[in-house]
């Protein structure tokens, strides 16, 4: 991997560690990242244009190309990026630095499109079903708890049938992220393959249920700074909770599980605390109807 490195930016590095399939090095006391490109590869552009329009301003990595002028460098057919990484990575998620970050204008000429995640969730559900299905016998501890989290998943997709209107306004779409995982630092939230387009509420639903497994008790104060200065109407509340449903953080653990091989006794973190959890979920629906009269799924109205 060295020399892709050296022969692809004119680098000459001799020292690369390798962490979790990131390759990194120094350069002139500079600390640079080079990993798989895991973003859809048709936002290669939107990428390009979200990091030249962010580094100005923000702690977002810098997005380094390669000699023959583009940010994606293929090996072994596998698309990889090297960025520059900014030092003030390693601290906690703040629900201010998300809005932050949201707030910020893009300057791009690629479409940007808004795609259901109803239909999403629905796709990602008979997939993992499939999943379990077939290695089910090597993850007894899934399988337990699969079924749960699975119901919890169709709760949100029910939910999220009480929109009013379920066409998004392009206004709504800010910056946001694909995966928030419970123990990610603002590394994650600054990482240019991480950055997409959605709706505002998804990172804020996100936030919402990472602040349970990191023990945020400031969560409700956050989220009464967050409103005073970010107006929802009723639609947008009912897609944030419909999110809050989603057991994102459990199906996020399932792939690393799955995929990159992580020990499945992980898991337990989450559901050991599902009791708790439960309770949680009711005092944010007892929140946002403050705000607006929702319904409260019944299994959280005990």
């Amino acid at each position: 991997m060295k020399n892709i490195i050296n022969y692809f930016y004119n680098l000459n590095i001799t020292e690369l560690t390798n962490k979790d399939n990131i390759y990194s090095f120094y350069d002139n006391d500079e600390l640079y990242h080079f990993y798989i490109y895991n973003n859809n590869i048709k936002n290669v552009d939107l990428t390009k244009d979200i990091d030249d329009s962010l580094k100005k301003d923000t702690l977002i990595h810098e997005i380094i190309i390669n000699k023959d002028n583009s940010i994606i460098t293929y090996y072994n057919n596998i698309p990889y990026i090297l960025c520059k990484i900014n030092i003030n990575i390693n601290k906690p998620i703040t629900l201010g630095e998300i809005s932050y970050l949201s707030s910020k204008v893009i300057s791009t000429n690629s479409k940007i499109t808004y795609h259901s995640w109803q239909d999403l969730w629905s796709i990602k559900m008979d997939y993992l079903e499939k999943v379990i299905n077939e290695n089910g016998k090597k993850y007894p501890i899934i399988v337990d708890s699969f079924n749960y989290f699975v119901g919890m998943a169709e709760n949100a997709i029910s939910y999220y049938n009480n929109l009013s209107n379920k066409e998004v306004d392009n206004n709504s779409l800010v910056i946001s992220h694909r995966i928030i995982n419970i123990n990610d630092t603002v590394y994650a939230i600054y990482d240019p393959v991480n950055i997409i387009i959605d709706h505002k509420a998804r990172d804020i639903a996100e936030y919402i249920k990472y602040s349970f497994f990191n023990n945020n008790t400031n969560i409700f104060k956050e989220l009464n700074v967050y409103f005073k200065y970010n107006y929802y109407t009723k639609d947008d509340v009912v897609m944030l909770l419909a999110r809050v449903l989603y057991p994102s953080f459990y199906f996020n653990m399932y792939e690393d599980i799955m995929i990159n091989s992580k020990e499945e006794k992980i898991i337990t973190n989450i559901t050991s605390k599902l009791d708790k959890y439960e309770l949680y979920l009711a005092r944010v629906f007892k929140y946002f109807n403050n705000f607006y009269n929702l319904p409260v799924p019944e299994w959280l109205n005990k």
